[in-house]
């Protein structure tokens, strides 16, 4: 751009010095070149101010389009991050009911025990008891002893049923809940994350598309720059020919 200014602003300062006696006295073949340098000249002006014009809008152009897809780039960052935090959510709340699920088996097997052990052993303390009354007022101490027997046998299975494997129940029912709740927020995490990285490459992208749209408008600009910098001094040399086959210093 500095070495078409400068093309430009010695041309305008020969022209400038040149005295008008010097163009008045030139004629013939020497006049004819001399007026062509000028007008080659004079057009070569508009062609570079036309040419800077477009160099301005070329880079412009290759700016905007760069923030454009940049913007879409950024906007489809938002969008996965959003999307992927969303999912990460509704999976952590399906993941809670299904713990909680869980725990309400777990309470669900213990009243089922307890409603067992409750029926196991509903009858024989009151037939313990009339053994025990027969055994007192007839010496059945034979029928004692059996109902004591199966009173012990009874209580003991009622305490099983209730006690440990209520709690085997239990626990088999709250690690059931607890499988399938990271079986739905496990992957969800993992499709967050990617949706995080994912959108992390896309903000890299954006910038590195606004980086590209100023090379390319600075390429752009160099470019025809330099081809307004030959044209002026194409033009510039055919006007000193002239000048110097005319003889004007």
């Amino acid at each position: 751009m500095r070495s078409l200014q400068a093309i430009v602003c010695v041309a305008a300062l020969l022209l400038a010095l040149t005295p008008l006696a010097a163009f008045a006295e030139v004629t013939g073949h020497a006049a004819d070149e001399l007026a062509n340098g000028e007008a080659q000249w004079a057009i070569a002006q508009q062609e570079v101010s036309d040419m800077q014009t477009q160099a301005q809008l070329s880079a412009a152009n290759e700016r905007m389009i760069a923030l454009l897809r940049s913007e879409a780039m950024r906007q489809r960052q938002l969008d996965l991050v959003a999307n992927a935090n969303a999912m990460e959510q509704l999976a952590a709340t399906l993941a809670n009911s299904a713990r909680a699920n869980g725990d309400l088996n777990a309470r669900n097997e213990l009243g089922i025990a307890q409603a067992q052990a409750a029926v196991l052993v509903a009858n024989i303390d009151g037939n313990l008891a009339n053994a025990q009354m027969l055994a007192q007022t007839k010496g059945r101490f034979d029928e004692l002893f059996n109902a004591q027997a199966q009173s012990d046998l009874l209580h003991r299975v009622a305490n099983f049923i209730s006690g440990q494997q209520a709690e085997v129940k239990m626990s088999n029912a709250k690690i059931i809940g607890q499988e399938q709740a990271d079986a739905i927020h496990t992957p969800a995490i993992a499709q967050q994350e990617n949706g995080i990285a994912m959108g992390a490459n896309e903000l890299l992208a954006a910038d590195t598309e606004l980086a590209a749209g100023e090379l390319a408008a600075t390429s752009v600009t160099i470019s025809i720059n330099t081809k307004a910098s030959a044209v002026a001094g194409h033009a510039l040399s055919s006007l000193k020919n002239a000048q110097a086959m005319a003889g004007v210093k």
